[in-house]
């Protein structure tokens, strides 16, 4: 009886330990893949820097409260055999380092499809090209660095998606964190879909949405630049490809100043900063044909007049327009914001920004 009851007691035993086991197996298969922590440890904060003027260099001037990251404007492939044209300056990234930043140079291709084509078909430029930005980076020692890579053949997807690969295996040996910049999906060819945003992903830590241009300056119709309908939907469209830990917003600082040429019967255009915007409203404070209309749609202030019986307008761009945009950062999760460009923006925008990103800053040291 002892033998039989004994046996009973292993058998019970056996069974708790496969079905624990089953369970256990189960669990772990319908567990949520973890979010890995972001390279940078925090939300991206970046803002870049377009020239080496003394009044953009963010690595002299006051630390910008919130911002994490600067991007200055350094190297361009000049020619179809990978030569760089070099911009950077010494001792930016010490001066940088210094004030708290990361220093994420920008490269470009300079917008040359017919070049970036020669070059793509090319091994021994590509690898010319790696070659000096390690060099650079034995120079500088920078963080990372951001790849601005436009107007591209849309025949070359494959070609480019192969050329940040190899990109990825040279950053990877040298430790930096490796930045994209796009456009929002389902553009033009040479301007969006010559990107494979999936597979660039996968050889990319962030990629940065450029969320703006949504009426560009050669657009022949007045247009915002970026409403909060239309950039919320390219976020939305770009999370179809990319996981939102790796997508940033990119943001304006600018917006354009349209008018109508009777003549020519079409709109043109001219880059209008902030502080230009502010000081153009206290001119035409008294002007009876001046208008404000809020626009809730596109979440941003609709401004016309005119002047010399020719009609002006602009979506103005403000504290309150890039808030709503910074609001989809916590919505979907994203990976922080990008703000193009230094020096267009009123001094409000970082404090703004800072806040935005501060409670998901929190989630994320909490990982």
């Amino acid at each position: 009886m002892k033998k039989f009851l004994s046996h009973i007691l292993i058998t019970v035993l056996a069974l708790g330990c496969l079905t624990s086991s089953a369970c256990t197996k189960e669990k772990a298969a319908t567990a949520p893949t973890p979010v890995p922590k972001p390279p940078l440890g925090e939300k991206v904060n970046l803002v870049w820097q377009h020239e080496n003027k003394p009044e953009v260099d963010l690595s002299t001037h006051e630390k910008l409260p919130g911002v994490n990251v600067v991007s200055p404007c350094w190297y361009v492939i000049g020619n179809e055999f990978g030569k760089l044209e070099d911009k950077s300056v010494e001792g930016y990234v010490e001066r940088a380092h210094a004030k708290g930043y990361q220093v994420w140079p920008l490269i470009t291709n300079g917008f040359k499809p017919d070049r970036t084509k020669k070059l793509l078909d090319d091994e021994n430029a590509k690898k010319f090209v790696i070659e000096q930005l390690r060099q650079q980076y034995q120079k500088h020692k920078f963080d990372g660095i951001n790849l601005d890579f436009e107007h591209i053949y849309e025949a070359d997807k494959d070609r480019i998606t192969e050329f940040v690969k190899q990109i990825r295996k040279a950053t990877q040996q040298d430790k930096l964190i490796l930045s994209m910049d796009v456009t929002v999906p389902k553009g033009s060819p040479n301007w969006s879909l010559c990107f494979d945003r999936k597979a660039l992903a996968e050889h990319v830590d962030y990629m940065m949405v450029m969320a703006y241009d949504q009426h560009s300056a050669s657009s022949p119709k007045a247009g915002v630049n970026a409403g909060y309908d239309w950039v919320e939907k390219g976020i939305l469209n770009t999370l179809e490809e990319v996981p939102a830990h790796k997508v940033v917003l990119g943001i304006p600082l600018y917006m354009r100043l349209w008018h109508y040429d009777k003549d020519a019967k079409r709109f043109y255009a001219k880059t209008l900063s902030m502080p230009n915007a502010e000081k153009l409203l206290t001119e035409k404070a008294g002007d009876e044909t001046l208008r404000n209309r809020w626009l809730e749609k596109e979440r941003i202030t609709y401004v016309s007049y005119m002047e010399n019986d020719v009609p002006y307008s602009f979506w103005h761009e403000n504290k309150t327009s890039l808030e709503h945009k910074a609001g989809l950062i916590k919505k979907y999760g994203l990976a922080g914001v990008a703000s193009w460009r230094y020096g267009f923006e009123k001094p409000e925008i970082w404090p703004m920004l800072e806040e935005a990103l501060k409670e998901e800053n929190k989630k994320e040291k909490n990982k």
